[in-house]
C-alpha cells in the first residue's frame, strides 16, 4: 500500500493531536476489490443523543393511545385530539327521540408496542377550543377541554387488536367505550346543528381522547381513525323503531393530531445524564433514538474535511450502526432507521443520497436481523462535505416515520467496549 500511508499521516496526526471530548479513531485501512479502491473505517466519529424537535402529528394514518413506562427512556404518554362530522347532513331524529346509548368506537390498527398485557386507563373529555382546519399540529400542543370525563364508568384497556368482536352488523378488531348519556342527547336535541360542516364543527368542537396510567408498565396501541368503523355511535328509539346514526372520523374535511408526552426524569442515570444534561462524552460507549418526538442521535465527522487537499475519489461511503439493545423481544426494533443533513445554515435537509436516489435499496437503513445493524449509503453527503460548504459535517439520526410509529432504540457508540460493533463510517477511494 505504498500511497495509502502518506494518506493517512496527516489525518492520524490531526486525530492525535486535534482530539476532542467524543473522538475515537479506531480501525484498520485495507485494500479492497471495488474498483481497486482503498479502504477505511478509521475516520474519526462523535456522537452524542439529544431531545428531538418538534414533529407534526397533524392527520396522521394511524394514532398511538396508550401508557408505557420503560425502565430506560421513563414514561411515554399518547393522546388525541379530534374533530368528528356527520355521516350525513340530512338528519331526522323525529319528533321525540330516545336515546339508548351513545358508544365511541375506535378500529384497531393492529399495532402496538410494550406488552398488551398491560392494561391502561383511557379518559374522554369533550374540547372547549376549535381545531383549526388550517393549522399545523405537533406532538405537544394542547387544545382546552372541559374537565369532566364522558366515560359512562371507568374504562381500562385490555388491549387485544387481533380480537375481532361485533360492530353493528360487523365483526371486526375494535374498542367500544360507552359515553354519558348527558353527552349523547345533546346531539338528539339539536339535530340542526348537523346541517353544516362549518356550523357543527362551531356547535361540537371535538374530543381528546386520553390514557394515563394503572399500577403497571402499560403499552401503546394503534387506531384508525380513517376507519368507518371508528366515530361516535349514537343509538336511539323513533317511535319504538331502534335506529343509530354515526359522527364519523373518516371524513377528509376532519383535522386530528397526536399529543406525545415524555418523562426522561423518569429513565436510568446514563441515559438522563446524555440526553438531558448533556454529558456527550458518554455518547462513546451507548446511543439512543425514539420516535415521537422523543431521541435523536447528532453524529459529527469532525476531521473529514482534511480530505480535501488529498488525491483522491470517494467511491462508496457507508455508516454503520449496531444494536446495543438486549429486550428486543418486548422493544423490538424499528424496520428502519433515517438520516437528516444540516445545511450550512443549521437547517435540516434531506441528504442527496437520499434525495437523487430515492430508494430503500440504495440509500438503506434497514434493518438487517442477522448482523443486528443499520447501514447507510451517504457517499455523495460525505462528498459535499469535503469539496463544498453545503452542509455541515454533520447528520441526524432518527426512527424513521417518528410521527407515526412508536419505537426506542440503545445503539453501540463510537468507542463501546466491543469495538466490531462501534458506530463507524467505512470508506472506499480511489487515490489518483
Amino acid at each position: 500500500m505504498p500511497h495509502l500511508f502518506p494518506f493517512l499521516l496527516p489525518l492520524l496526526l490531526l486525530f492525535t493531536q486535534g482530539c476532542k471530548k467524543d473522538i475515537t479513531s479506531i480501525g484498520l485501512n485495507l485494500r479492497d476489490d471495488l474498483l481497486n479502491a482503498a479502504f477505511s473505517d478509521s475516520i474519526s466519529l462523535s456522537a452524542y443523543s439529544i431531545l428531538e424537535d418538534t414533529l407534526n402529528t397533524t392527520n396522521l394514518v394511524s394514532n398511538y393511545l396508550g401508557f408505557l413506562k420503560d425502565d430506560i427512556f421513563g414514561t411515554t404518554t399518547t393522546g388525541l385530539y379530534t374533530q368528528f362530522l356527520p355521516s350525513s347532513n340530512s338528519v331526522n331524529f323525529g319528533s321525540n327521540p330516545q336515546l339508548d346509548s351513545v358508544v365511541l368506537t375506535l378500529k384497531y390498527s393492529g399495532g402496538f408496542y410494550g406488552d398488551t398485557l398491560n392494561p391502561f386507563t383511557i379518559k374522554v373529555y369533550e374540547l372547549t377550543e376549535k381545531i383549526e382546519d388550517s393549522k399545523t399540529y405537533h406532538q405537544t400542543d394542547e387544545i382546552s377541554y372541559k374537565t369532566q370525563n364522558l366515560t359512562f364508568t371507568d374504562f381500562n384497556l385490555y388491549p387485544k387488536p387481533t380480537t375481532k368482536v361485533p360492530a353493528d352488523s360487523l365483526l371486526t378488531s375494535h374498542i367500544r367505550i360507552r359515553l354519558t348519556d348527558k353527552f349523547g342527547k345533546n346531539f338528539l336535541d339539536n339535530p340542526k346543528m348537523m346541517n353544516s360542516s362549518d356550523v357543527f364543527k362551531n356547535f361540537f368542537k371535538g374530543l381528546y381522547i386520553s390514557a394515563e396510567p394503572l399500577l403497571n408498565k402499560g403499552s401503546l396501541v394503534n387506531f384508525d381513525l380513517n376507519s368507518a368503523i371508528s366515530g361516535i355511535q349514537l343509538y336511539y328509539k323513533q317511535d319504538t323503531v331502534a335506529r343509530r346514526f354515526t359522527l364519523v372520523t373518516n371524513n377528509q374535511n376532519i383535522v386530528r393530531f397526536s399529543h406525545y408526552k415524555h418523562d426522561y426524569t423518569l429513565g436510568e442515570n446514563n441515559f438522563k445524564q446524555q440526553v438531558l444534561n448533556n454529558e456527550t462524552d458518554l455518547g462513546k460507549n451507548i446511543l439512543y433514538v425514539q420516535s415521537m418526538g422523543g431521541i435523536k442521535t447528532k453524529i459529527t465527522f469532525p476531521y473529514i474535511k482534511a480530505f480535501k487537499d488529498k488525491r483522491m475519489v470517494i467511491n462508496k461511503a457507508e455508516l454503520v450502526i449496531s444494536i446495543f439493545d438486549t429486550d428486543l423481544t418486548l422493544f423490538p426494533p424499528p424496520a428502519r432507521l433515517f438520516l437528516t443533513g444540516i445545511n450550512s445554515s443549521g437547517v435540516n435537509v434531506r441528504i442527496p443520497d437520499e434525495d437523487i436516489f430515492a430508494s430503500a435499496a440504495y440509500f438503506g437503513g434497514t434493518y438487517d436481523a442477522a448482523k443486528k445493524e443499520y447501514r447507510f449509503r451517504v457517499t455523495r453527503y460525505i462528498q459535499d462535505i469535503i469539496l463544498r460548504n453545503n452542509f455541515e459535517p454533520s447528520i441526524y439520526l432518527v426512527v424513521n416515520g417518528a410521527a407515526a410509529n412508536a419505537y426506542r432504540l440503545i445503539l453501540n457508540g463510537t468507542a463501546p467496549q466491543d469495538l466490531s460493533k462501534r458506530l463507524r463510517l467505512e470508506i472506499y477511494y480511489t487515490e489518483y
